[in-house]
């Protein structure tokens, strides 16, 4: 049986907001969007007989802009914001890894907590980040550090369509958007920056944009 790609459409909205604040600082704002690109209609297959068929197609994962990360791919060379909080927690749940992407700082800890009532297992084979935390049961947890910048792709052994990922990033110029697309990244001191939007499944999306500036609004669009 093959897979098919889904086409994807992301759109990132950007507003540069310059605070009145001695150190002249700025806030960017902004919004992602996240829309599935039209599909052809495909003739469902027969040739197996229609009680070895079927009609139905399985639902794919809808795009989320939760999904998506963004971030400064240029970070200022120091800065006071602190790193942000954690542990972080990729929750197990009803055989999926919540949140899909989990976006944290490099040298952070992440929890793997059970909330199914049956075993699961978290491993990454990605190189440099190799984990396998075994086989726990519900009502259990388990944890790792992440210390190098990287994107970390989490499996279940058990259950093989389990899949998440893990964005490590050594700064903290980062954020994932809210269900709504809207995102805000704080505290950003004079400069040119590079400001990536990331997704899994559609790919990235980036812009350059100067620190501090008039009030400006940049549209950008990629397709799949």
């Amino acid at each position: 049986m093959c897979s098919e790609r889904l086409a994807f459409t992301i759109t990132l909205a950007i507003t540069l907001v310059v605070n009145a604040m001695p150190l002249r600082s700025a806030t960017i704002e902004g919004t992602v969007s996240l829309t599935a690109a039209p599909q052809r209609e495909k003739p469902v297959a027969y040739n197996r007989g229609v009680y070895r068929s079927s009609a139905k197609r399985p639902t794919p994962r809808s795009p989320s802009p939760v999904d998506v990360v963004v971030y400064l791919e240029n970070p200022p060379a120091s800065s006071s914001s602190p790193p942000a909080a954690g542990p972080f927690v990729m929750r197990q749940n009803h055989d999926r890894f919540v949140p899909h992407v989990l976006p944290i700082t490099a040298g952070s800890k992440v929890e793997f907590p059970n909330e199914d009532d049956y075993y699961h297992n978290v491993f990454s084979i990605v190189s440099g980040d190799r984990f396998d935390l075994g086989r726990f049961a519900g009502g259990e947890k388990a944890s790792v550090r992440f210390d190098e910048e990287a994107i970390v792709v989490v499996r279940c052994e058990i259950h093989s369509r389990m899949k998440a990922y893990i964005v490590v990033l050594d700064h903290p110029f980062f954020t994932a958007p809210e269900s709504s697309g809207a995102f805000r990244l704080e505290k950003i001191p004079p400069g040119s920056y590079t400001v990536k939007a990331w997704h899994p499944t559609a790919g990235e999306k980036q812009t350059v944009i100067t620190v501090p500036s008039h009030t400006s609004v940049v549209n950008l669009s990629l397709d799949f």
